[in-house]
């Protein structure tokens, strides 16, 4: 090796140390100021440009201190390493998302896993043929938040109940919630939404999603955006979100709330523009009282229109709800009075021939003017120990499209209108709460009692629920039905082979349930 190549070397080795301390900064590497414009020491940090200049309202002009210098400003005319590097720290267009402080870990991946057993006796069944099933709920989520203002969510659903045979389902209600659990493995779309603002002011979410109105803890008649029924006594809420444009508008200095929603699927699929949906909310602050009131209009269903509020009254909670609509979406019927169902199907049959149900004499008809539905209760947490509370509460709800007694219950089933906790005109409740008593901290205890007035059938129910690890949660539940037999609660049937059109039903016997029970593990992640 020659003098000069030795020379070269060395020199080449000792600048080494020199350039790996010379790391680029953010600005040499997303276009801002260069090292070799920036006099020492480096000025202060650039201002962040304003909401006008982020949207375009005005020209974003560079502040004083990162104007370059003269020795910066290169001709056109230079080699294109420069005309790049000219590109690279020359002012670029702004995008407002580019602005926000981007996280570290912006996707977000968890679910929920759901077992559950339960069984249900029921009158003058042996203890080998008490109904069981174990049905199971598989929850996973990708939750995406790259920004603050920023955020996607998609949840997917898996059901299946082993216990079940392949086309054995029955409208025929069990009195459990879990009774809708498919047989076959089901794939379902939970939740699907995009989440953003503009100025921070206006605040937009698309997508399949679940929005819950109303204040009462039982019955909702105000919860106008869910395709389906809450189960009321069900510890994990398992309808699936509705696809919807909701546009949120706070005034903050009030504490207000504005929102206005496109429903694409509430009232069946809108593939017309017809067929869009639109609801409107408001809530308002006033003192101690929350207050909301909404509105939905759908082709196909009448208007509603909602109240519902909620306040203190010294220590005491109240909160009620008030949904009114023109009339009813689905007709009524009238069973003659004092007959049964079965009594009227044994009065056509003849012949040994199966009864056709079309020709009863039970009149469908549509109620005339206004049919409100009215929910409210009041609850009371009061202390009993130097650190434990209890919380106790009671609930009436009135449904004028309810039915006065359980006559018509069976017939409701075959025309496949059987809603449990809306058949009745009059409901009550009395429950009560006792969250981590004593030592046992992780332990919560819920004492419902749920009665329909109209045909005095009653339930009443314990729910136990413990955190045994941390992401693992253990429940159990017994429930007690008693009362009228053949009301809601205490559900029987004894039918005559029937036939509705070309189908023939076999006869029908359905006991009356006197207990139930039931246990669940769930790991949420």
């Amino acid at each position: 090796m020659s003098t000069r190549t030795t020379l070269a070397l060395a020199a080449a080795l000792a600048a080494l140390p020199a350039l790996a301390q010379e790391r680029p900064n953010e600005g040499d590497l997303f276009g801002g100021d260069s090292p070799e414009a920036k006099p020492s020491p480096a000025p202060a940090e650039e201002p962040r440009p304003d909401e006008s200049a982020l949207f375009g309202d005005a020209p974003a002009s560079a502040p004083a201190s990162t104007q370059q210098p003269e020795a910066a400003q290169a001709p056109a005319a230079n080699s294109e390493q420069d005309r790049d590097a000219q590109a690279l720290n020359g002012p670029a267009a702004t995008d407002a998302f580019e602005t926000e402080e981007a996280v570290e870990d912006p996707l977000k991946i968890g679910g929920r896993f759901y077992l559950r057993a339960s069984t249900q006796g029921s009158e003058g069944v042996s203890f080998g043929n008490t109904s069981f099933s174990a049905p199971m709920l598989v929850d996973g989520y990708l939750d995406a938040r790259p920004t603050d203002r920023l955020r996607g969510f998609v949840l997917g659903r898996l059901t299946f109940d082993p216990t079940r045979k392949e086309g054995s389902g029955s409208l025929i209600p069990t009195g459990t919630s879990t009774s809708n659990i498919s047989a076959a493995p089901q794939v379902l779309l939970d939740q699907a939404w995009l989440r953003f603002d503009v100025g921070r002011k206006l605040f937009i979410t698309a997508g399949k999603q679940h929005v819950k109105w109303g204040t009462s803890r039982f019955w909702n008649p105000t919860d106008f955006l869910s395709p389906q029924r809450r189960d009321p006594l069900a510890l994990l809420d398992t309808r699936t979100g509705a696809t919807m444009l909701k546009v949120h508008v706070p005034w903050e200095e009030k504490g207000w709330n504005f929102y206005a929603i496109g429903l694409l699927d509430n009232a069946g699929p809108a593939n017309t523009l017809g067929r869009i949906g639109g609801a409107a909310r408001a809530e308002v602050v006033l003192g101690q009282m929350e207050l909301g009131l909404d509105a939905v209009l759908q082709r196909g269903r009448k208007p509603r229109v909602g109240f519902d509020f909620s306040s203190a009254l010294g220590p005491i909670d109240i909160y009620g709800e008030l949904a009114l609509k023109k009339g009813s979406d689905t007709p009524m019927y009238r069973v003659p009075e004092g007959v049964s169902l079965g009594d009227l199907l044994g009065q056509v049959q003849g012949g040994g021939a199966p009864a056709d149900l079309g020709s009863l004499p039970i009149e469908a008809y549509y109620p005339d003017g206004y049919t409100p539905q009215v929910s409210g209760g009041a609850t009371w947490t009061f202390a009993y120990s130097e650190n434990d509370t209890a919380t106790v509460g009671v609930e009436y709800f009135y449904n004028s499209t309810g039915y006065p007694t359980s006559l018509a219950y069976p017939y409701l089933i075959f025309q496949g209108q059987f809603q449990p906790f809306y058949l009745g005109q009059h409901y009550a409740s009395v429950y009560a709460l006792l969250a981590g008593p004593g030592s046992w901290d992780d332990t919560n205890f819920i004492l419902s009692n749920l009665g329909n007035l109209s045909d005095r059938s009653f339930t009443t129910r314990l729910d136990v629920t413990h955190r045994a690890l941390r992401y693992l949660s253990v429940e159990a539940f017994v429930a007690v039905n008693y009362g009228q037999k053949g009301g809601e609660f205490r559900f029987a049937l004894d039918l005559p082979s029937t036939r509705m059109g070309q189908q023939v039903i076999p006869p029908i016997v359905v006991a009356p349930p006197t207990v139930q029970a039931g246990v669940g593990l769930r790991i949420d992640i």
